[in-house]
């Protein structure tokens, strides 16, 4: 009996739509969690004092949540690279607030975050997505932190459009990748 390509694929990619969908939610759960978990601390800040408690200690929202060194344009890149999906300009205000960045200092945040992301998005290291009756959306270009790692097949190029025929796996780019291949 001959092996049916078609509905193997078409149960693959049935069950790749289910993986990423249930991603995407997972995703959401956990930023949401971490929402939560800043109102929580913050407000345990703002009582301890008056039930004569310490304030608790800062939070490590998750294992990888760190503040990365630098100022507000190094956060945003690091939040839009772990981001499951595109987000508005309020929802990285929501994450910067939820990983500790210090805000204070901005007089309005929102529109030092709009010029972050408008420089981004002008040197290429940010995309913009528009969808109907939403707010614009940014993302980190796919292209900008995976690779494929091939596995087995070979590579073509045709004028200046390269591609890989064969069977290869999304990775993320690793710093030493990202400089190799500067370095070409």
């Amino acid at each position: 009996m001959p092996f049916d390509y078609k509905t193997s694929y078409a149960e693959a990619k049935a069950e790749l739509a289910r993986v990423q969908t249930h991603k995407l939610a997972l995703g959401r759960q956990i930023e949401e969690c971490d929402r939560q978990i800043a109102a929580l601390t913050q407000t345990m800040r703002a009582i301890a004092p008056l039930v004569g408690e310490e304030p608790p200690p800062d939070v490590q929202i998750a294992p990888d949540a760190e503040t990365p060194p630098g100022g507000m344009t190094d956060c945003v890149r690091a939040i839009l690279k772990k981001a499951v999906e595109p987000l508005t300009a309020s929802e990285i205000r929501e994450s910067l607030e939820s990983i500790g960045f210090e805000m204070n200092s901005y007089s309005n945040p929102l529109a030092t975050i709009h010029t972050v992301l408008r420089r981004l998005t002008e040197s290429g290291e940010v995309e913009t997505t528009h969808e109907m009756l939403s707010a614009k959306k940014f993302t980190i270009p796919v292209s900008k932190h995976l690779a494929v790692e091939k596995i087995v097949g070979k590579g073509f190029r045709m004028g200046e459009k390269r591609g890989f025929i064969g069977v290869g796996r999304l990775v993320r780019r690793s710093r030493t990748t990202e400089s190799t291949k500067e370095a070409r």
